[in-house]
């Protein structure tokens, strides 16, 4: 059997899942090849089944990146499908969320070409982290203090094109970061803290922590969210949130197209993953 996994020509930053995956699949018959997605030469079709891994420069080509996703989801097996991969690629999906009830970091999308009344956005939420609706890692993903209009609106001049995202920063987030719980096919596998991330920052893992009873709660409610949309199974998930002012946690972000799995903190998870992939080709 031979599986793709697919990554990018031009890495921002190593893959450290890459290789600890394609001996996973090894130990168990399977030939897996790291292939990015933008390389011309690719048979997709060849491949029993394609894993989308880490494609993460596909901010800047975002519609051959959606092409992409068209056409090796008609050649082959795609993992994820290529109905939850759509609908994950557009931050929008945070409202959708919100609006079924799942806590969510208030959220408010700024469409591209608009400038919206950054003083009501400094009146309702205080200091306001403000990223692209569509991005990997945290490309132009930026913080801005309260009352800052200059600083806001030069962030919305040089992204005009794009759609935005604003929501209030979290001080949970600044003084203690973010817990990331991982699943795979639909069931939790492991969860990394990690500290807080701004445009250009190396990632900020901190190792594996044990997620609160009410952490694995609002994951399995997103998850349960997403399957109920007729998506079909997910093989990878990654469910990431932070705590509000009231100490609830809150989702900040449902990552199921190009997530880092933090395989190298976990033993074992690569396997997890694996079997569950090849158990659905």
């Amino acid at each position: 059997m031979r599986i793709a996994l697919a990554t990018c020509l031009d890495m921002p930053r190593p893959d450290a899942d890459l290789p600890i995956l394609v001996e996973a699949f090894a130990a168990r018959g399977a030939r897996a090849e790291v292939v990015p997605w933008e390389d011309p030469r690719a048979e997709w079709g060849a491949f029993d089944a394609v894993v989308v891994r880490s494609t993460w420069n596909y901010v800047g080509r975002y519609r051959d990146f959606h092409a992409w996703i068209d056409r090796v989801a008609a050649a082959t097996r795609l993992v994820n499908p290529r109905a939850a991969l759509l609908w994950n690629l557009h931050k929008r999906y945070l409202a959708e969320l919100a609006a079924a009830g799942i806590a969510v970091v208030p959220t408010e999308v700024v469409l591209h070409g608009t400038e919206p009344d950054w003083d009501a956005l400094f009146a309702r939420h205080g200091d306001l982290v403000v990223k692209p609706a569509v991005s990997a890692g945290s490309f132009a993903t930026i913080r801005v203090r309260r009352g800052d209009v200059a600083a806001a609106r030069a962030h919305r001049e040089a992204h005009l094109e794009r759609d935005l995202l604003v929501q209030p920063l979290l001080a949970s987030v600044v003084s203690h970061g973010e817990t990331n719980l991982v699943h795979f096919g639909g069931r939790f596998s492991h969860a990394v803290h990690k500290g807080a991330r701004w445009d250009g920052d190396a990632e900020q893992s901190r190792g594996l922590v044990t997620p609160a009873p009410d952490e694995i709660a609002l994951a399995q409610a997103v998850l349960a969210h997403v399957g109920s949309a007729g998506f079909g199974p997910l093989a990878y998930a990654r469910v990431d949130m932070a705590r509000g002012t009231d100490g609830r946690p809150l989702l900040m972000e449902l990552e199921i197209v190009e997530p880092s799995l933090f395989l190298d903190r976990a033993p074992g998870a690569a396997d997890r993953l694996a079997e569950v992939v090849l158990g659905a080709v």
